[in-house]
C-alpha cells in the first residue's frame, strides 16, 4: 500500500485533481478477478443518482 504523502501539504489536490496528483491511496489486489465486481465510474453515478431520488 501506498500513501500519497504530498497530501499533507495540498489536501486541495483531491478536489484540484482527483485522477492525478490527488489519488489518496494505492493498493495492489491479490485476485484481479475482484475488480469485475467494482463499479464504473457511469455505473457509480446512475447508483448514487438512484439514492437521491
Amino acid at each position: 500500500m501506498e500513501v500519497n504523502q504530498a497530501l499533507n501539504d495540498n489536501p486541495e489536490l483531491i478536489n484540484e485533481d482527483p485522477h492525478g496528483q490527488g489519488w489518496i491511496v494505492k493498493i495492489k489486489i491479490k485476485d484481479e478477478s475482484e475488480l469485475q465486481k467494482l463499479m464504473s465510474a457511469t455505473e457509480y453515478e446512475k447508483y448514487i443518482e438512484g439514492i437521491e431520488e
